[in-house]
């Protein structure tokens, strides 16, 4: 028997299986998905069975499989076609799509620790070289690879490493580590004879009695600390009856509950008129465009569509864009599906993910809900998949592999026969465009619940603002309403589109700024620790008091964050009691939950945050948003970035006048005349649509073409560009494929690395462009970044 196995290798050039012999010992442990540990040149890697034959290769030499891990996570069928299909659409190594479905507790590795012999034999030494041996010195002469490598920032680390071995100045020692997530077991006792006369021990052993009564109403085995406790008993009496051999000792798995279960289940609501046309066009359709203001219910459009999935037998699959609103929608689905339902996302523990994905592995729960990464749960019978809020641009994943999960999930459930709900009161532009044509279907929900008003709209220009001298981030009307809103005992929220307290320092002496050393990019002033930090590789260091250049005294902040909103709201709504919601107050876990929980039970006036709080949240009390500046994402050199800017400000919008107070919306811009805000300020996504349409159409972007955006990187500059000037120089694209550059990206710099890019824009739906550059034996520190959302 031999297996093609997808092995755990950095090589960025492989993208098939790797063929080996199953030992006759391990043929009846081997099946398709399993993980196992394989020889790969001269190392041991892990990998997962693609698929096994008994035909033999056409190859001189098969290595042998060396075990099967059988504590690690499985890959199921229609998850290898996910892999296989990720790694030909979006240009990326097998063994990168493989490794990004499985959760990373749940799989087995090899570990490097990198040891440093004889210093001197590294000498005379490359700049790589030497930098790699004093970075292994300052950390004790001993390191992890992979710590090592984030340490010394060098690009070329694996041949470097290789270089310093082949002269004996270090020595690599690998290792192959279990999955750290494991089920958690306590001790149980089961009773061994059902016959023994109970009444015999009464008298003389009143507890023993007990325990063994107890014992003969459950189905099993009972956890040892719960049946004492009931019995108000010590453990000895367990331990006698133990000894006498009534009683076994036995291994118990317990669920690490990751959420609270419901006291009651609630009931499916009676849907509205819209609701129930949504319904019919949904379960008629393959894939639907759930186009609905916000406030119109689509939720419980997903409720019911996923409850009629669970009638016939079937899992599914709600998808949300962010963490916060994993924890927001819990309630809802909870309280719906009770213990159905599963939840993943990257702040459980490590036991809280390895029990839910096993609870959605083994069919117990059938309802996953959670961002991108959930749309790998290995859910049974697929019959639904939900990508709420399907326009987000975090559902796309923003290292290799980078897929986006909206169209990941169409694959996946075209694959496996499932229906598809794309929802959004600001669909994005290609899904709303596919839904105009009849590729997909379209159902409306034009109406908020019960009739309730759109919240009304004011614009503030902040041009009048500033000629009038004011220099608060709150204009006269926002000012004026937030106070009468507290007056009325009203809550209020306010959308920064930025954390931190300031955008830049500045000397206004000499010009200076403070910027980042490894990307190009200002530092942003944190008030709280006085810190500069950058929000891309999280370098940190002090503020400074004084001009670092020229010593003056006249170095101040500039821009605006949430810590400085919050602030500025502190003194003029001093009464007010004021949370704020962004990636630093919400780095803990349970923190989301923390503080949404304590603004929907009414224990804060004003929430301050970032976009996170823009979409999904619903609050019946707000009856206020008030936007600080409308214009962060406006000016972006993104051709999507209008569409960013509309689909915020409607969605952070929506958050006003979803109960039974009307809602209010203030909008702050320098650039209100713009046709983006102008169109939020009206609720009109679809005048926005016919202006974005024209103009992607004229300049030939999506949904007019595909593009792929090529980067380069390198540690050292002028590299990237090179390299990259060499790869476009081999290319032979077929007609109809437009090459945007070479050109220095936006963002030059980002982690230590210079960035160049090439963006090919294909305005033919050409099929052979993908084979072409996925063929087009990529160089190192090339990356490939197919659908782009972002050309930063």
């Amino acid at each position: 028997m031999y297996a093609g196995v997808i092995v755990d290798a950095d090589a960025p050039g492989l993208s098939q299986p790797f063929t080996y012999r199953v030992p006759e010992e391990l043929e009846s442990a081997v099946f398709v998905g399993a993980c196992v540990a394989v020889p790969f040149g001269s190392r041991e890697l892990v990998g997962y069975i693609a698929e096994l034959t008994e035909t033999a290769p056409p190859l001189d030499e098969i290595k042998d499989l060396l075990s099967v891990i059988h504590d690690s996570c499985a890959l199921n069928k229609p998850l290898l076609h996910i892999a296989r299909w990720i790694s030909d659409y979006y240009l990326a190594p097998l063994a990168y799509s493989a490794k990004a479905i499985v959760p990373e507790v749940m799989t087995a590795n090899v570990s490097s620790t990198v040891r440093l012999l004889d210093p001197a034999l590294a000498s005379p030494a490359s700049p790589n070289q030497q930098r790699l041996v004093e970075v292994l010195a300052d950390l004790g002469g001993k390191s992890n690879s992979d710590i090592l490598k984030a340490k010394s920032r060098i690009e070329k680390f694996a041949p470097t490493l290789r270089q310093l071995k082949s002269r004996g100045a270090i020595e690599v020692i690998r290792s192959l580590e279990l999955p750290k997530a494991r089920p958690r077991l306590v001790r149980g006792l089961e009773l061994s004879d059902d016959e023994f006369p109970v009444d015999q021990l009464e008298s003389h052993a009143p507890k023993q009695a007990a325990i063994m009564k107890e014992l003969s109403k459950a189905d099993g085995a009972v956890r040892q600390s719960e049946l004492l406790r009931k019995v108000g008993s010590s453990t000895s009496p367990a331990r006698a009856l133990v000894d006498k051999g009534l009683v076994e000792k036995t291994d118990l798995r317990v669920r690490r509950r990751a959420f609270d279960a419901p006291e009651t289940v609630s009931q499916s609501l009676t849907p509205t008129e819209d609701q129930e046309r949504a319904l019919e066009i949904i379960r008629s359709s393959p894939v639907t465009l759930l186009y609905g203001v916000t406030g119109s219910g689509k939720t419980e459009v997903y409720l019911q569509s996923i409850a009629r999935e669970l009638e016939q037998g079937k899992g599914c699959i709600a998808l949300v864009p962010e963490i916060s609103l994993t924890t927001h929608l819990m309630g809802a689905y909870i309280s719906r599906f009770g213990d159905e339902v599963a939840i993943l996302h990257s702040r459980l523990s490590v036991g809280e993910r390895h029990d839910e994905w096993r609870r959605i592995e083994s069919g117990e729960a059938r309802v996953v809900l959670g961002p991108r990464s959930a749309v790998f749960a290995p859910v049974r019978n697929l019959g639904l998949i939900v990508v709420d809020e399907e326009h987000e641009p975090s559902y796309k994943q923003d290292n290799s592999p980078r897929y986006n999960a909206r169209t990941t999930a169409e694959e996946r459930a075209r694959n496996e026969g499932a229906g598809i709900i794309l929802g959004s009161a600001t669909p994005s532009v290609e899904s709303f465009r596919r839904a105009q044509s009849g590729e997909i279907a379209l159902a409306r929900l034009d109406k908020r619940i019960d009739d309730r008003p759109m919240p009304a709209v004011e614009l503030v220009d902040l041009r009048e603002e500033f000629e009038q001298g004011r220099r608060s981030f709150f204009s006269d009307q926002l000012k004026a309403a937030v106070e009468d809103r507290l007056t009325k005992r009203e809550q209020i929220i306010l959308f920064v589109n930025r954390r931190g307290y300031a955008s830049f320092i500045l000397c206004r002496t000499c010009g200076y700024t403070a910027k980042c050393n490894n990307c190009a990019v200002s530092l942003t002033y944190h008030s709280g620790p006085k810190e500069l930090r950058c929000h891309h590789c999280d370098a940190s260091r002090p503020a400074p008091t004084t001009c670092p250049n020229c010593g003056g005294p006249h170095i101040r902040q500039f821009g605006v964050g949430t810590e400085k909103v919050e602030l500025e709201a502190r003194e003029l709504f001093p009464g007010a009691s004021i949370i704020r919601m962004d990636s630093d107050t919400t780095r803990r876990k349970g923190s989301h939950a923390r503080l949404l929980n304590t603004f929907r039970e009414g224990k804060a006036d004003i929430m301050v945050g970032t976009q996170m709080i823009a979409k999904g949240l619903d609050f019946p009390n707000v009856s206020l948003v008030g936007v600080i500046s409308a214009d962060t994402s406006l000016h972006l050199p993104d051709f999507n970035s209008a569409e960013r800017t509309f689909q915020l400000l409607t969605q952070v919008s929506g958050r006003a006048g979803r109960g039974d107070i009307p809602g209010e919306v203030i909008v702050q811009s320098f650039s209100p005349e713009h046709y983006a805000i102008q169109a939020a300020a009206n609720h009109d996504y679809e005048g926005f649509y016919r202006q974005e349409i024209v103009f992607r159409e004229e300049l030939g972007y999506p949904p007019f073409s595909s593009l792929i955006n090529v980067v380069s990187t390198d540690p050292v500059d002028g590299y990237a560009e090179k390299r990259l000037h060499e790869w476009v120089s081999r290319l032979d694209l077929p007609e109809g494929v437009e090459i945007l550059g070479p050109a220095e990206c936006p963002l030059s710099k980002l982690k230590g690395l210079y960035r160049w890019h090439v963006v090919l824009k294909d305005r033919s739906g050409n099929t052979e462009l993908k084979s072409i550059v996925g063929a087009s034996a990529p160089l190192p520190g090339l990356t490939f970044d197919v659908d782009p959302l972002s050309m930063l």
